[in-house]
């Protein structure tokens, strides 16, 4: 099985009757559920309206399953088959690239699943039983303030039926029991919930749920079960639902809670329980809708996937810096339904990738590379970036900052640009040469979710330092500097203090490539060396002959040179 998440021409998965599922059996569920969510996205967002009706319950699932299913292809073609390798990825890639409370949610249905492998490393009907009651716990342990009516309802009615079925029955049986008390459980949730009776819905986290509940019938029974389509005006078998305590489409949608104005996620890595509760308690203080989970059990650390619904967006990201560097940080302004572009559109919005760029040889490289440049060689301010994404109205943008602006900056201008209509991504490259290594990952035709998770993941494996000439007098962690000398920084660390650019250079690279590494990039500045390549070669040649060192003039006047490695 080898087929992307996207492509829809692929094999529909195993044959019917699967008594357990391998590694291509997971990864047939996961394609079957990606193009099923694709099916019913609209009709999920139109049920979207607790905790906040902003109609992205159906893409944020869609895209957390699509980035599930493309980090376990990944791992196949690297790894094989084995299911252990697969089941990991799976769960890495769902909470990695998860969108939205409800994203984050099926995240720990993956990991939950992933925990209850059998001997084998399949998944059969004991595993799935048992990985669904562990769902259930991963789930209410994770949410600052469980609500009964919503995705996790349905989750344990799926859970407690799956448990009944699994002896002498198996997989399929087990499927299909828990899908259709699923059913059953996501028809109550319009009366479980207040929000739900008011606007005649049932819970759009759960109708997602049951897709995906429904791609595994598929996939082990050979055909998924028949569901009417779930809007605001027809919420049963038989027809609409009756019109006491539910409203009409027509009687508005209902108010955001007084501490949600924008969404905020970011990934903490590795960080231990204690850190993760301690975090969750903080921003329930001030936010709404706050989830913390992790990609696996915290031995004694993990990577956490944080989200929470706040009117403090920079409050909330200062909370997990207490605890540690973030990554992959989204600032998403929370708007009606009313307000939303309609979700196709969203998916199929045309891209563009914009990176802020210093020195015309820069320039160049990352303009023939397909992006879009905006000039900052003086520094840019969040005014001016914000002017320079205006432009782009209607389109979904990829941006890459490189260390041009304070990430505070960064995400005020990614919120204002989305109420303009510009959805911005902010990718993770802290400079030039990391954003080099996403740029060469960079699949402009495939999924934009896709992408920007292939590009971060690249982002995020390119170690990446700069060499500056220091034209003051000052001092050091590594002792007193002053003017010839040059600084090899780290993450705004100073790690190498040398006389020469040649030996800070040098110095610079072989601390980077300490961990390992099989490419170094260097991007010279306006006032570097022009043989400095030719000597990093040689430097390495002596004992790391398998290095491949590859230089560009970027003509940047910030620095002497950037160093990545990957």
């Amino acid at each position: 099985m080898t087929a992307e998440a996207g492509d829809t021409s692929a094999a529909a998965g195993p044959a019917a009757d699967q008594a357990r599922l391998d590694a291509a059996g997971v990864i047939a569920w996961l394609i079957a559920g990606t193009r099923a969510l694709e099916r019913a996205v609209d009709e999920i967002n139109g049920l979207n309206v607790f905790p906040v009706a902003d109609a992205d319950t159906g893409t944020n699932m869609l895209v957390t399953v699509r980035a599930a299913a493309t980090a376990a292809m990944r791992a196949q073609r690297e790894a094989g088959d084995a299911p252990v390798d697969v089941a990991g990825a799976t769960v890495s890639g769902a909470v990695s690239g998860a969108r939205g409370n409800s994203g984050v949610i099926v995240s720990q249905v993956m990991r939950g699943l992933a925990d209850h492998l059998s001997d084998d490393g399949g998944l059969d009907a004991a595993g799935f039983s048992a990985g669904l009651d562990a769902a259930v716990r991963l789930v209410t342990q994770s949410v600052a303030d469980p609500v009964e009516g919503t995705i996790l309802s349905v989750l344990r009615a799926a859970a407690c039926a799956a448990g009944r079925s699994t002896v002498p029955v198996g997989l399929p049986a087990a499927a299909r029991a828990a899908a259709e008390a699923a059913f059953e459980a996501l028809l109550r949730t319009r009366d479980q919930l207040v929000d739900n009776a008011r606007f005649g819905v049932v819970d759009a986290g759960g109708r997602g749920l049951l897709v995906l509940l429904d791609a595994l019938v598929d996939i082990t029974s050979g055909a998924a079960p028949e569901r009417p389509r779930f809007d605001r005006a027809r919420l049963d078998r038989h027809g609409p639902a009756p019109s006491a305590g539910a409203a009409h489409p027509d009687r508005g949608t209902p108010p955001r809670g007084p501490h949600a104005e924008y969404e905020v996620m970011y990934l903490l890595p590795d960080a231990g329980a204690a850190a993760a509760d301690r975090l969750r308690d903080d921003l329930q203080s001030f936010g709404e809708s706050v989830v913390v989970v992790a990609d696996a059990a915290p031995e004694p650390t993990a990577t956490w996937s944080v989200h929470t619904h706040t009117t403090e967006p920079g409050r909330a990201i200062q909370a997990g810096l207490s605890h540690g560097a973030l990554r992959s940080i989204a600032v998403n302004v929370l708007q009606d339904a009313a307000g939303q572009v309609p979700l196709k559109a969203l998916l199929d919005a045309p891209r563009e990738l914009v990176a802020l760029v210093s020195g015309d040889g820069a320039a160049e490289l990352f303009a023939g590379a397909g992006a879009q440049v905006v000039r900052c060689d003086g520094g840019i301010t969040h005014a001016e970036l914000l002017a320079a994404l205006h432009p782009y109205s209607g389109r979904e943008v990829l941006l890459m900052p490189n260390g041009a602006l304070p990430t505070p900056e960064l995400l005020a201008v990614a919120a204002r640009s989305r109420e303009s209509g510009v959805l911005v991504t902010l990718l993770p490259t802290s400079s030039m040469v990391q954003a080099l290594a996403s740029l060469a990952v960079h699949d402009p035709a495939g999924p934009v979710a896709d992408d920007t998770f292939s590009m971060a993941e690249a982002a995020a494996y390119a170690r990446c330092g700069s060499v500056i000439a220091v034209d003051e007098d000052a001092l050091t962690i590594l002792g007193p500097c002053g003017p010839g000398d040059y600084l090899g920084m780290v993450g705004g660390e100073v790690v190498v203090l040398e006389q020469d650019q040649y030996s800070a250079g040098e110095a610079l690279a072989d601390l980077l490539l300490a961990t390992g590494g099989d490419m170094v990039t260097v991007l010279l500045g306006e006032s570097a060396d022009g043989d400095f390549a030719d000597r990093v070669r040689a430097a390495l040649r002596r004992d790391r002959f398998e290095v491949e060192v590859v230089a560009y003039r970027g003509g940047q006047t910030g620095s002497v040179m950037e160093i990545g490695v990957e």
